[in-house]
C-alpha cells in the first residue's frame, strides 16, 4: 500500500486539499502583473484642471459658433413657430425637444438691470425679449454643448461633465461680462455672439455671449 492510501481520508482530504490551494496560489502568481512605482504613477488617473479646460476650450467654441452662428432674429422667428422644426434646421438636438443654437446679432441696448442686459434685436418678433444673462442665467451649459465637440463621454462622471460648463460660464464672466461698462451701457449697439439653448419660457431668447463687442 503506498504512502497515499495509508493516509486516513481525513489526511486524505487535508493533502488534496493544500494541494490545490498551492496551485491556485501558482497561478494567481503566473497571471500576476507587477508594475514599479513608475509604472503606478504613470497608470493613476491625471489632475483635471477646470480652469485650463476653459481657457484652452473658450476660444475654441468661440471661434465655432463665429463661424456658424445664424442671425438671433432668423432663430426666433422659427423657434416661435416650431422649436423641433428650428432645431433640425439651424440647431443641435440635444434630445426631450431641446436644442442648442449658435446664433448672433447687432443690436442696441435697451436696459441693464442686475440680471440682464435687455435688447432690441432688429428684424426680431415683436412680442419676443432678447437678452445676454449677467446673474444667475448665464449659463455655460450651451456653450458646452454648441459645438458637439463636447461630450459627456470625455468626462469622468457626471459632476465633472457640469463642473465644465460652470467653469466655462466662470470664464465668460471674468473675460467678457466683468469687461463691460455696465452703468453706461444703455443705448449703446452691441455686436454680439453666443449661444442659445431653449428653455420653459417661450418668446425668452437668453444669449450666452462667446463675444461682445460696443460699437
Amino acid at each position: 500500500m503506498n504512502f497515499f492510501k495509508r493516509l486516513s481520508a481525513r489526511n486524505r482530504r487535508y493533502v488534496l486539499g493544500s494541494g490545490t490551494a498551492i496551485l491556485i496560489l501558482l497561478f494567481v502568481f503566473v497571471n500576476t502583473t507587477f508594475l514599479s512605482d513608475a509604472e503606478v504613477a504613470a497608470d493613476a488617473p491625471k489632475e483635471f484642471s477646470l480652469t485650463d479646460f476653459a481657457s484652452k476650450n473658450l476660444p475654441l467654441i468661440a471661434a465655432d459658433i463665429q463661424a456658424n452662428a445664424v442671425d438671433m432674429a432668423i432663430v426666433a422667428a422659427a423657434a416661435d413657430k416650431d422649436i423641433v422644426a428650428a432645431g433640425a434646421e439651424f440647431g443641435r438636438d440635444l434630445g426631450n425637444k431641446s436644442f442648442v443654437f449658435a446664433v448672433k446679432t447687432t443690436a442696441k441696448v435697451k436696459l441693464v438691470d442686475e440680471n440682464f442686459i435687455v435688447l432690441n434685436v432688429p428684424g426680431a418678433p415683436a412680442q419676443d425679449t432678447f437678452n445676454i444673462p449677467i446673474g444667475l442665467a448665464l449659463s455655460g451649459n450651451p456653450l458646452r454643448d454648441v459645438t458637439g465637440k463636447i461630450t459627456f463621454g470625455d468626462f469622468y462622471d457626471q459632476t465633472q461633465y457640469q463642473d465644465v460648463a460652470n467653469a466655462l460660464k466662470d470664464l465668460v464672466r471674468s473675460s467678457i461680462i466683468d469687461q463691460l461698462d455696465l452703468q453706461n451701457l444703455t443705448g449703446k449697439t452691441l455686436s454680439i455672439y453666443g449661444a442659445w439653448n431653449n428653455g420653459p419660457l417661450k418668446n425668452v431668447y437668453n444669449i450666452q455671449p462667446t463675444s461682445i463687442v460696443v460699437k
